[in-house]
């Protein structure tokens, strides 16, 4: 099979190649465009930006082609483009769980932020339970391409929870019970967990934290196909079956307080919050869900889909909720990963607007 892959390495760029000049040949010879920019348009991207509009406008198959390479690769050399690691039986990681991991010195100003944020949930009376999630590589680590790319991972995410025990911060680890599960708590193909990873993480918070007096019942269970979303680094949606990357299903199960919702707020007002990312605030993982049910308790969803961990948490001491009506409790989902990204705690926020960062409780970065 050497030698075809040899060749195969040489013909998928060839036959890009030979698109691209066919596909400029085609522009060049359509009706006149205008790509006249002034200098200071051109110095800030304009012409690139103007140029893309052309060949997607022009080339209306410029995407599906770029999908049958990409499932060409996949098939026949095993790769995807460099958001994704192309791993065993069908799974794919993303690139973030193979960046070089942070020094000792970067690892210890993470530890020191955290330590800052917890001190300003202690001076309102909230109490920070920490929660690092472990990477999907170290989990799934029989599908991993690279044995020492989940050893890395497992090294760094036991590194950080040293760190955290040492600075007295609260940490609930979920580890052990995934790797109890590990075929079935991330998916084949998507950066995140699966329901069962949610509850199983769940379950432990509530080994943790004391049971509240609400009960809830499960409703109507809802299938629905889940398209992975690190299917975008090797193809097209709609190529990667014939590839071997089918949709996966995601059951959704919405859950209802047991008792009135007058009681219910009677009883046990709002005392929990979330905070984290995606694997918190996309309802589909339902970890929000059975946190409530497993806790007994109300929790405040104010995880953040496309911020990482840090500026939802920013976010939230920033705002009026929290200097008003601080939370008993703050939970905090983390990933791991992010420990590598090394814009984790500099990066701007989002929305300039918020949070307020003249206010009291606000934690800037760098402390």
């Amino acid at each position: 099979m050497r030698p075809l892959f040899k060749a195969a390495r040489l013909v998928l760029p060839l036959m890009l190649f030979g698109y691209g000049a066919v596909a400029n040949l085609a522009v060049l010879s359509g009706p006149p465009t205008a790509l006249t920019l002034p200098r200071s348009d051109l110095l800030a991207g304009g012409l690139t930006r103007d140029f893309e509009r052309l060949y997607k406008s022009t080339l209306p198959h410029f995407a599906l082609s770029f999908g049958w390479i990409g499932a060409a690769r996949y098939a026949l050399l095993g790769e995807a483009r460099s958001g994704a690691v192309v791993g065993q039986d069908g799974w794919l990681f993303t690139r973030e769980e193979t960046r070089p991991l942070p020094s000792a010195d970067l690892r210890e100003a993470a530890i020191d932020e955290i330590v800052a944020i917890q001190a300003v949930l202690a001076a309102q009376g909230t109490r920070l339970v920490l929660v690092p999630l472990p990477a999907k590589i170290d989990i799934g680590a029989r599908h991993t391409p690279d044995p020492a790319l989940s050893a890395t991972m497992a090294a760094l995410d036991a590194d950080f929870i040293a760190r955290l025990n040492r600075a007295s911060i609260e940490v609930v680890d979920p580890r052990a019970v995934l790797l109890a599960q590990a075929e079935d708590v991330f998916f084949a193909t998507d950066t995140h967990w699966t329901r069962l990873g949610a509850s199983l993480t769940a379950g432990a918070l509530a080994a943790y934290l004391p049971r509240g007096p609400l009960t809830f019942a499960e409703g109507p269970a809802i299938d629905k196909p889940l398209i992975g979303d690190l299917i975008r680094f090797v193809t097209e949606d709609s190529l990667a079956p014939m590839i071997g990357l089918p949709p996966e299903r995601v059951t959704l199960v919405p859950i209802r307080a047991d008792a009135p919702v007058t009681d219910i707020f009677a009883a046990a007002p709002i005392d929990v919050v979330l905070i984290g990312t995606s694997y918190s605030a996309n309802t589909d993982w339902g970890f929000a869900d059975a946190l409530t049910k497993a806790l007994g308790r109300e929790v405040e969803n104010l995880a953040e889909i496309g911020l990482g961990p840090v500026a939802p948490m920013r976010h939230y001491l920033g705002g009026d909720a929290f200097a008003q009506t601080p939370a008993q409790v703050v939970i905090w989902e983390f990933p791991i990963r992010y420990l590598s990204d090394p814009d984790l705690w500099t990066a701007p926020l989002s929305d300039p607007s918020q949070p307020d960062q003249t206010h009291p409780n606000f934690v800037a970065s760098n402390g």
